[in-house]
């Protein structure tokens, strides 16, 4: 083969190498291209969805913290609106204190006789009246009392029905006179001997000697506290078989520190608050201890709570609010009226057919007068003149609830 031809073969193989690299370049350049512009097609699409989305949040975000009710649910909620405005707010003390029973209407029933439980038809919890019966013993030292009695009341019958013989005798003047005294001696020992036996039954049985049992009777109206009397069970004279309290009327002792002393009396009102319980009780100041403990240099005040409800039981820690004082406040509303939501305090206030849980911050707390509702103080969040709900805020709160969780979800 020719040089020339060695050339031309090499020239048509440059060629066809060069063409191939040409189109192979050419499609790496489209495949750049076409990337770019799907690129830029899907982040465009991505901050189209992003922009959607956020005005959602926005929408959502306005119309959160409102609740929408018509007129008939409004209605049925029987919400009270006030304005809310200048207010006298009671200042108080806060000192901690515990509910206890009313020592004054606490009775421990105890058997007078010694007895065998036969019978208990009062329970822990019950609530018993006066005069019911609360368990049944039967009692040896019970029988023979009784056995005694009817021996002396025998006994007394056969001695008068002698002493009329010996009266007519002696009328008659066929009797000695001497046994129309014996006669009457006779009597009158017999009659003190059946009247001794009588009283004892009577102090030992009380209203609860009822046949061959004895029975352990109610001293009052109340509620059965404490329950030790069980069937079988072996009952002494001193056995404490049921505990049986008033709780119409029960007690908080408060601790009053030395420094406060001279702020606390005999008559002022006060507001106790317990954890766990929505509304607070109010009652007054009865009692006022006159010394101070040595260790700790406190002494002990007594509120007195009158049908506070079944939540509110002895044993329970609480917090005594003590008004002390009395102020003028620009702007106060309803102890009702303040909701906790997410740990803030909020006020529902009305805007048009809506009412908005507006956050606001507290200021001095009050003690209602009577039948007035207790005043709170209201430093921030709430001007002058706006509506609010004052009663039954509650259930606008648990509305609010429910509409966050469908939003959540």
């Amino acid at each position: 083969m020719s040089a020339a031809n060695d050339d031309g073969i090499r020239l048509g193989r440059g060629a066809l190498l060069a063409g191939g690299l040409g189109v192979l370049l050419s499609g790496i350049v489209g495949a750049l291209v076409l990337d770019h512009v799907f690129h830029d097609h899907a982040e465009g699409e991505h901050e189209h969805e992003e922009g959607e989305h956020g005005e959602g949040e926005r929408e959502g975000q306005h119309e959160e913290g409102h609740v929408k009710l018509s007129p008939e649910a409004r209605q049925n909620a029987k919400l009270e609106v006030k304005k809310a405005g200048p207010a006298k707010i009671s200042v108080t003390l806060s000192l901690p204190g515990e509910l206890t029973l009313n020592a004054d209407a606490v009775a421990h029933v105890t058997p007078r006789v010694a007895g065998t439980v036969r019978e208990v038809k009062k329970n822990l919890g019950d609530l018993v009246k006066k005069g019911e019966v609360l368990a049944i013993l039967d009692s040896r030292d019970l029988a023979e009392m009784q056995r005694e009695v009817m021996a002396a009341k025998e006994r007394l019958t056969l001695v008068e029905s002698e002493l009329r013989r010996q009266e007519a005798l002696f009328k008659e003047k066929i009797g000695a006179e001497k046994d129309y005294v014996s006669a009457k001696q006779a009597y009158a020992e017999a009659r003190i001997e059946w009247s001794s036996a009588s009283q004892k039954l009577a102090a030992a049985a009380g209203t609860g000697g009822r046949g061959t049992g004895y029975a352990l009777i109610a001293p009052l109206d109340g509620t059965v506290v404490e329950k030790h009397a069980n069937v079988g069970e072996v009952m002494k004279e001193d056995t404490q078989a049921f505990i049986v309290a008033d709780l119409t009327h029960v007690w908080v002792d408060v601790t009053v520190y030395a420094k406060d002393l001279p702020r606390v009396a005999v008559g002022q009102r006060a507001r106790v608050r317990a954890e766990g319980l929505d509304s607070p009780a109010e009652g007054t100041i009865n009692y006022l201890g006159a010394i101070v403990g040595e260790q700790t240099r406190s002494a002990h005040a007594r509120v007195v709570l009158t049908n506070p409800g079944a939540a509110w039981r002895p044993g329970l820690f609480v917090t005594a609010d003590v008004a002390i004082d009395e102020a003028e406040v620009p702007v106060g509303v309803e102890d009702a009226a303040i909701q906790t939501v997410e740990g803030k305090a909020v006020v529902f206030v009305e805007e048009g057919d809506a009412f908005e849980a507006r956050p606001v911050k507290l200021g001095r707390g009050g003690v209602g007068r009577g039948a007035e509702s207790a005043m709170v103080e209201i430093l921030s969040g709430l001007r002058a003149g706006e509506a609010y709900v004052s009663r039954n805020s509650f259930i606008l709160k648990a509305e609010l609830g429910k509409s966050e969780a469908g939003h959540e979800h």
